[in-house]
């Protein structure tokens, strides 16, 4: 008997989203103090949403601005960080990138892990017994080969065989 994992996109995720969100609110919460302002105001300013005290860009001396951009028209952001950290501080990096990637680098998957047995020459699946999801967020467009290493490194090398389904 063998175990087999079936991995797919997972278009009704929000892994990578919240993953994306609880990184924004970890920076301007335990690293980086600033305040954030926003040009395109059909959409929520993200970092002033997630941080737990108040300022004003008054309060600053430095000023950085990040542009994000996703795949269609509507998917940009021009975000105005005013902060006193020194350009290329570990905070303010991290920042920056975070929001350089608000409509990219979004990837979520579905795992099913299931036994599968062969008799007389025929493959008999059964039910899958084991559901887990995951993102990879690094990798703005994954290949097969980046999924199942990310894959490997979260749960491990706990199958015998892999499919991969994505588009």
């Amino acid at each position: 008997m063998k175990t087999i994992i079936k991995i797919s996109t997972d278009y009704h995720s929000t892994l990578s989203h919240d993953e994306f969100l609880e990184n924004i609110e970890n920076i301007v919460n335990d690293g980086l103090d600033c305040f954030c302002e926003i040009k395109n105001n059909n959409l929520i300013n993200v970092v002033e949403e997630k941080k737990n005290y108040f300022s004003a860009k008054e309060d600053y001396k430095n000023k950085t601005i990040v542009e994000a951009k996703g795949y269609s028209q509507g998917d940009w952001q021009t975000y105005t960080i005013y902060h006193n950290e020194k350009e290329g501080s570990n905070n303010l990096t991290l920042l920056v990138e975070e929001l350089e990637k608000t409509f990219t680098h979004q990837n979520n998957y579905f795992v099913e892990k299931f036994e599968q047995a062969e008799i007389d020459g025929k493959k008999f699946n059964a039910e899958p017994h084991d559901y887990t999801s995951f993102c990879i967020r690094h990798i703005e467009f994954p290949e097969k080969e980046d999924i199942l290493k990310e894959y490997i490194e979260i749960y491990g090398e706990d199958y015998d065989e892999c499919i991969i389904e994505i588009d």
